[in-house]
């Protein structure tokens, strides 16, 4: 039997009680900087929930994954330099395969002493997949020659990559949200930034070391390249790189009665008022109807309660909640599969 591909996600820490992901942590270790001290405990329960999301997002993309989580971002996700590298020089002698990393610095004089931390992760043969800051071109230490820099974007589809192993951020990939664990085994939409697009690679990293568990960086590099659908891009064509969920999902074939169902939860949920028609006519994310990535998971608990579902939490997208219709689409296909997410 071929060994579970061993997994750093080094971040905000992790629900180890979440029943989606208990099965797969095999340990752990904290930092955190207080008085000019790193200090160093097991104590790396997640309290802010953005480990867990990264971490179900990996298990997500690749199940035969076990996860060495290293809390070194604090219940706000805010870290230094001094404790990143601490994290890392830790991990030079624990058994991994991967290093997920969801955090940056900025400032390019700081991080002389980062990279060669990273480099000597590379020499070990430990691939380090790192996010490059939201609404930036480069940050560290995603910039990295020996770190794999990710951007999230939407893509051709949700299962399409771009990567080209000579750009300074080598990999961009779709990053449509989904629901992800969240903390208390709860779930929350999640998505539409890098930290969610890392993951999202590191898992389909993990699968391709799954098969080849010797593989180097520049062995991945190959392979990432041959599975992307690009290899060669410019930011003007991530900026006509779109795709649009369905609004209205030929609504005239909706069933009705499960329409009306619909209508009454997403009314009880977000307390809209019975004469207000707005559900009808524009997308449920829109202020007027009031569903945000927080409460979507409240709203699939009570479609699970009306109409008696057992549905795949980690399967459900942004694109299932766009609208009235899409909604409600959804709920009839699993009601047709019964109860499940095929």
């Amino acid at each position: 039997m071929k060994e579970k591909v061993k997994v750093a996600v080094i971040d905000t820490g992790i629900d180890k009680n979440h029943k989606y992901l208990k099965d797969n942590i095999i340990g752990g270790i904290a930092f955190e900087s207080k008085d000019d001290y790193i200090l160093v405990s097991n104590n790396y329960e997640d309290e802010n929930g953005h480990g867990t999301l990264c971490t179900s997002i990996i298990k997500k993309e690749f199940e035969n994954v076990e996860f060495f989580v290293v809390k070194a971002l604090n219940n706000l996700g805010r870290t230094n330099i001094q404790v990143l590298e601490e994290a890392l020089k830790y991990l030079l002698n624990i058994d991994i395969k991967i290093l997920n990393l969801s955090l940056s610095v900025m400032e390019s004089e700081l991080v002389q002493e980062l990279y060669e931390i990273c480099e000597e992760l590379n020499i070990q043969d430990k691939i380090i997949v790192c996010s490059v800051a939201n609404g930036f071109e480069c940050s560290y230490p995603a910039k990295f020659n020996n770190v794999i820099g990710v951007k999230g974007f939407i893509l051709e589809n949700e299962n399409a990559f771009w990567y080209n192993k000579d750009y300074d951020i080598q990999c961009v990939i779709d990053n449509n949200s989904y629901l992800r664990c969240d903390l208390n085994n709860s779930y929350k939409l999640f998505g539409k930034c890098n930290s969610q697009a890392a993951a999202k690679l590191t898992g389909v990293i993990a699968s391709i070391l799954y098969e080849n568990p010797s593989a180097k960086l520049v062995d991945l590099n190959v392979e990432l390249e041959k599975f992307a659908i690009r290899n060669y891009w410019t930011n003007k064509d991530l900026e006509k790189s779109k795709r649009y969920p369905k609004l209205k999902s030929y609504e005239n074939n909706i069933n009705q009665d499960i329409l009306k169902d619909v209508v009454d939860v997403i009314r009880e949920v977000l307390s809209i008022d019975k004469d207000n028609e707005e559900l009808y006519k524009c997308s449920l994310f829109n202020h007027y109807i009031g569903l945000n990535e927080d409460n979507c998971f409240e709203v699939i608990k009570k479609l699970e309660e009306k109409f008696e579902l057992s549905l795949d939490y980690m399967n459900i997208s942004r694109y299932d909640f766009a609208s009235i219709y899409t909604l409600t689409e959804f709920v009839e296909n699993n009601l047709n599969n019964g109860g499940r997410i095929v």
